[in-house]
């Protein structure tokens, strides 16, 4: 619960308000479908507000918000899941495997940087 505190901490009320309504939200693998403009739609609250909570929430270590990919995000299940022991253990695994992925593709990412800088010089 201290994670979801950290995360919260520099949010404002609307924005409390958002992150409590992802929860609300969320599906049975912890997830929530939805791209930002429907986010903002559906809750009532502005693109901009949207998109700020989310960055928030999605920044820390561990981060309490996890983008997936474009419209697609799922909530730490360390911090809150909703389901059984089961289902949170294949949450937890899949929610570990994107983090991997991820920083493998931001790894990559640099090396092609610095290959593209010594095909330079």
């Amino acid at each position: 619960m201290q994670h979801l505190v950290n995360s919260l901490d520099s949010i404002s009320n609307q924005k409390l308000r958002l992150a409590f309504w992802i929860i609300d939200h969320l599906d049975k693998e912890n997830q929530l479908i939805m791209t930002q403009r429907a986010i903002a739609e559906a809750s009532g609250m502005s693109l901009d507000t949207v998109s700020k909570t989310i960055r928030a929430l999605c920044e820390g270590n561990p981060a309490f918000l996890q983008k997936i990919n474009s419209g697609a995000y799922r909530v730490n299940p360390e911090v809150i899941f909703k389901g059984s022991h089961s289902n949170r253990m294949g949450v937890c695994y899949e929610y570990v495997e994107t983090n991997i992925k991820a920083k493998n593709t931001q790894i990559e990412g640099q090396m092609e940087i610095k290959d593209v800088n010594c095909n330079i010089e």
